[in-house]
């Protein structure tokens, strides 16, 4: 499967709400996979986005949620999913979270078939990453 998109984003916990940073995963099957490390190798979740997700607010849209400690709140990321639950990720800086909010439209305006597969990656694919933050 080919990566469209690789980087570190903090990752509020669901249960906890507490901020870690996981490496995010675009594929080009429209599914965002986030790992423990850059190695994609240990998945801890993903979100098919054409198919699971409502929409995203940025930067100030996120009211009910608050930045890790030193990070601002221009980098926010609220990805509210269809069956009611919300991700919320923070990038280092605004432009980084604005384009992470037009992967959804990308990834909407196109039909990818889902995968079952575990995505794995090559090293000359690790080499061309293009980092968010």
């Amino acid at each position: 499967m080919a990566l469209v998109r690789g980087g570190w984003l903090w990752r509020q916990s669901s249960i906890l709400r507490r901020w870690k940073r996981n490496w995010f995963a675009l594929w080009l099957d429209g599914t965002l996979g986030y790992y423990h490390d850059e190695t994609a190798q240990d998945e801890e979740d993903r979100v098919v986005i054409h198919f699971n997700v409502r929409d995203i607010k940025v930067g100030q849209e996120c009211q009910d949620v608050q930045p890790p400690e030193g990070r601002s709140r221009d980098g926010l990321l609220t990805v509210n999913l269809r069956e009611g639950s919300r991700l919320h990720l923070c990038a280092e800086t605004r432009d980084d979270a604005m384009y992470a909010s037009t992967v959804h439209i990308k990834t909407t305006m196109r039909w990818y078939p889902p995968t079952h597969t575990r995505p794995r990656m090559s090293a000359a694919t690790m080499g061309h990453l293009m980092v968010l933050v």
